[in-house]
């Protein structure tokens, strides 16, 4: 490794500055040598923040000046437990913020789902139309459209990620719709199969089979 940064190269670059002769010889004064000693590794310090300074101009790899980063977009969010995030997770919320664009569409809010750690979908509703709706659909009423389920899994259920999740979805939905953060649509439909194989095998397999019997 070279001198070019340590505490030595300061020294040699300032011994370089002085005049020549024996006043300033080093050697021969000893106290030039401690004062030049003395400012070198103010010199490296100065040195090294200017170069870490570059890092701080971009949030991705920000330190010291994240917080000035955060003041200025507003964060951390209301949604968001003060001193709850890495370091990689604020900057990854300053980076979203500053390159959100448009308007929110339903990836948007499936993404918000993703930095939560809790993936969702989103299921949306119509009211009922002739022609339109089928046998066994629900009959929604002319309220629905503004209302929308964010169904996640039945296992993130009153975790502190579901939490923040269902307050950004509150927070960044559109005032004129009505949205709730599900669990367990899985769970659900599941159930719903097992006992619609349930009903046809009663209501019909076992009656079938009995009347088999009576052929014999």
């Amino acid at each position: 490794m070279g001198l070019i940064g340590t505490e030595a190269s300061y020294i040699q670059q300032l011994q370089q500055l002085l005049p020549p002769g024996p006043a300033f010889d080093l050697e021969l004064q000893p106290d030039v040598a401690q004062t030049m000693a003395a400012l070198a590794p103010e010199l490296g310090r100065a040195d090294g923040n200017g170069e870490a300074l570059l890092l701080e101009l971009n949030p991705a790899t920000a330190t010291v000046l994240l917080p000035v980063w955060e003041g200025y977009l507003g964060l951390p969010a209301v949604c968001v437990v003060p001193g709850s995030q890495t370091l990689e997770e604020r900057r990854a919320a300053v980076i979203d913020k500053l390159t959100a664009t448009g308007a929110p569409q339903l990836s948007y809010y499936r993404k918000l789902g993703v930095q939560s750690g809790i993936p969702i979908q989103i299921e949306e509703f119509r009211p009922a139309r002739v022609g339109v709706a089928s046998v066994g659909d629900f009959l929604y009423g002319a309220a629905w459209p503004w209302s929308w389920i964010a169904s996640a899994p039945a296992e993130a259920y009153g975790t502190e990620a579901a939490a923040t999740l269902d307050c950004r979805l509150q927070r960044d939905a559109p005032e004129y719709t009505d949205v709730v953060l599900g669990f367990g649509k899985d769970v659900v439909e599941g159930i719903a199969l097992q006992v619609d194989k349930l009903f046809n095998a009663i209501h019909y397999v076992v009656p079938a089979a009995v009347s088999g019997i009576e052929d014999l």
